[in-house]
């Protein structure tokens, strides 16, 4: 297989702007999830995660405050190339978002709330050669986009494909969430014995993914692997046997003869809820991977829905790069039946191999292995 790079790391979410402002963060022990008082009007306690206001400039007439996100996102990550080559046939930009503009939904017939409408902002706003694929597949879209982006690249499709990552915090997302009863009255405590569910986050990320690594005006790793898997169990319940992601993490390290234990750091999924958790543990063992260092980012900024993938895995190559892994921000006490190596103190990774999962609603699992330094 050729080789696929990947760098250009861009961020916006409750933590910060920056991918160092917001792993520095993270090493402090901060998190951004809040209590406000009846967000958006939802008769909820729960903690939210909101960007500030000031970090998202209104660059562009009558855009949306995602579009916003998502176009500061591109443009720093374009920065950090040696050239722009999304105006070029062989370049691409993949957005993964679940909800896009939810925001409007109240307003009739807003003609925003079209997913179609971030492909065209972006197109129009940077002159891109090639209309923008839009991945929304729950939450698994962003590490889906990443999968997606590599294999067009050894595809021989395009040269360099970049994939945004965004989603928000609405009165839509919060009061079906709430719905669902899935919410937690405080802060998330992923795996933890006394975990009762989600916090939501809002977050934008960008990465570049490229067969020419010297595109990169900075560092860059690799990216070797990747799958995805459906266990058509639920509509919003995982599988108990842990199916879709076992078969996601196993089409991922099996086609490149990587062994479980050569794995340095497992940056898991863990919203919190009872079902999610229970089922990662369940897969993680079948997988073998019970003892690789695993962290849950949720309790940091959130669950950030379709970005989650993308800022998750910027944030996890920035732990490789750095050699730090953080803590499992919320959990205290075991609270899932299958072992877990959870990281309770900042560490070193046990190799240069990292695996970033993902599984959302509908049963999508989809798995991601890199290879940092």
């Amino acid at each position: 297989m050729s080789e696929v790079y990947i760098g250009a790391k861009s961020v916006l979410c409750p933590l910060g702007d920056t991918p160092s402002k917001v792993y520095e963060a993270m090493l402090n022990g901060e998190t951004g999830l809040k209590s406000v008082e009846r967000p958006f009007g939802i008769d909820t306690t729960s903690h939210v995660g909101l960007i500030p206001e000031n970090f998202i400039l209104q660059e562009h007439m009558d855009s949306t405050r995602l579009e916003n996100m998502l176009a500061l996102c591109y443009e720093r990550s374009v920065a950090k190339l040696r050239f722009d080559p999304f105006q070029d046939e062989d370049g691409l930009v993949i957005i993964c978002t679940t909800k896009g503009n939810i925001d409007k939904i109240n307003k009739n017939d807003d003609p925003r709330l079209s997913l179609t409408r971030l492909g065209n902002f972006m197109r129009q706003s940077f002159d891109l050669a090639n209309q923008p694929m839009i991945i929304s597949n729950a939450c698994i879209s962003g590490v889906l986009g990443i999968i997606t982006a590599a294999r067009l690249i050894r595809a021989g499709k395009y040269d360099h494909v970049m994939v945004l990552g965004g989603d928000i915090v609405s009165e839509f997302t919060l009061s079906g969430f709430a719905a669902l009863h899935a919410l937690t009255d405080g802060l998330c405590k992923p795996y933890d014995k006394n975990r009762t569910g989600i916090n939501l986050g809002e977050a934008a990320a960008g990465l570049v993914l490229s067969n020419d690594d010297t595109l990169f005006k900075g560092t860059y790793d690799q990216y070797i692997s990747g799958a995805s898997a459906n266990d058509a169990n639920h509509i919003s319940g995982p599988s108990r046997t842990g199916e879709g992601l076992h078969r996601s993490i196993e089409r991922t390290l099996n086609p490149v003869s990587v062994d479980p234990e050569q794995i340095g750091y497992l940056s898991a999924h863990g919203t919190g809820t009872s079902f999610n958790d229970e089922m990662e543990s369940i897969a993680f063992e079948r997988s073998r991977l019970s003892d690789v260092p695993v962290n849950s980012m949720k309790g940091y900024f959130g669950h950030t829905l379709g970005a989650a993938g993308v800022i998750e895995t910027m944030l996890g190559l920035e732990a490789m790069k750095r050699k730090q892994l953080v803590p499992s921000l919320g959990f205290e006490e075991m609270g899932v039946s299958s072992p877990m190596n959870i990281i309770i103190e900042t560490i070193p990774p046990t190799s240069n191999f990292f695996l970033k999962t993902a599984s959302g609603f509908g049963g999508c699992n989809a798995a991601a292995l890199f290879k940092v330094g």
